[in-house]
């Protein structure tokens, strides 16, 4: 039996719509390209909004229907089938697969070209914020407004990872699945270990010369199993450190700042420090760690503490207090400004941090003190 739903007008009405079989494939490529958000990503512990990227994209084993990026970074690859009606409906996750085969290994800069520029630069794209960006990353800014450099940055690392290893997510969406269709998508994610795999139903409903789509998560991954998260974790950070003494100064380190309610955000080689901060959305960063012998983001490398001025300047209110913080960490002995010009920040060596440590953590809380102390005056005044 067809299933049924029915939804309230402004005029008060309250038609009853009922399911429909999708005219084509087509159909639903094209809604789900100009409002791909319809993905239910929150659901498998994604973040959104979606970018669309890639559109009918060309591959050695064919054309990718959908191609879509997460602001964490997931590439999503997207293949629809109106149903079971398809004759080609059981080749479907081969089709899939396939086409992550070809994006396999491939450089960051081709996969630029080949899927996002190219989709950019073409007649399927119809979103003014990205349409004629020659760069997937400017695309990334334009789209998600908030995101800083680092933020960026550490997107890039995502993506170069997934096309490393294949640890794609591949999205097959469907009016209807068949059991053998589900059975094969459980077993496939049971037995991968990068790449994930999800069904999602997209149901046509129409009546009354009214028509509606409604998207449902079928299948996805177990929670116990493998998700593909790519950023480093404390642990394997901490093991990439040898000397002993340094660990357990990190360790101090990473124990006061969350004691100052200092968030540790982890990216693939290293992490973060970011506080909240009155008047932004998204906390603010502060500094960085990368383990001994690692490169980072800008070419950073063990300890920095300082800011991207592209972040403060979205953050006025806080001007004052970090270039407070600035002069302090400036009258550190030890503390060394970093060369980069994009980046107001000074370096910490790890034979440095022990005896750096103290001075440090209390510059953090001072300046904590100063952000709030100046948000609280500005918002009484």
């Amino acid at each position: 039996m067809p299933r049924k739903m029915t939804i309230t007008l402004q005029d008060g009405t309250t038609p009853i719509l009922t399911e429909g079989i999708a005219d084509n494939e087509l159909q639903l490529q094209e809604l789900v390209k100009d409002n791909v958000d319809l993905i239910p990503i929150e659901e498998w512990g994604m973040t959104g909004p979606l970018m669309t990227i890639g559109r009918e994209t060309n591959l050695a084993s064919g054309a990718v229907d959908l191609v879509a990026l997460t602001v964490g970074g997931d590439i999503l690859v997207i293949e629809f089938k109106t149903g079971p009606q398809n004759s080609d409906f059981r080749s479907a996750l081969a089709q899939l697969v396939d086409y992550g085969s070809d994006l396999w290994k491939m450089p960051f800069e081709k996969f630029e070209a080949a899927v996002s520029t190219r989709y950019f630069g073409s007649l399927h794209c119809h979103d003014p914020r990205v349409k004629g960006k020659t760069s997937l990353l400017e695309a990334a800014q334009a789209t998600w407004p908030d995101a800083t450099n680092e933020d960026v940055s550490t997107l890039r690392e995502r993506i170069e990872y997934q096309l490393t290893n294949g640890a794609f997510s591949y999205v097959l969406m469907a009016q209807r699945f068949t059991p053998t269709v589900e059975k094969t998508i459980d077993y496939l994610n049971a037995v991968s270990c990068g790449p994930r795999f999800y069904a999602v139903e997209l149901i046509r409903f129409n009546g009354d010369g009214i028509e509606a789509f409604e998207s449902r998560t079928i299948r996805k991954p177990l929670a116990t199993q493998n998700s593909g998260a790519t950023a480093i974790s404390e642990m394997e950070f901490l093991e990439k450190v040898t000397d002993l003494t340094y660990k357990e100064s990190i360790k101090e380190l990473f124990e006061s700042f969350r004691g100052l309610g200092v968030q540790l955000a982890w990216g693939v080689r290293g992490a973060s420090f970011r506080v909240p901060v009155p008047g932004r959305s998204e906390p603010l960063s502060f500094g960085w760690i990368f383990p001994p012998g690692v490169l980072g983001w800008m070419g950073l490398y063990d300890v920095t503490v300082g800011f991207d001025p592209n972040s403060v300047k979205k953050t006025p209110a806080a001007e004052q207090s970090v270039s407070r913080f600035l002069d302090t960490l400036a009258n550190i002995p030890g503390t060394e400004r970093v060369k980069t010009q994009a980046l107001d920040a000074f370096s910490i060596k790890p034979t440095a941090l022990r005896s750096l440590s103290g001075q440090l953590v209390q510059a953090v809380a001072d300046f904590i003190e100063d952000v709030n102390k100046a948000n609280h005056k500005e918002f009484s005044s």
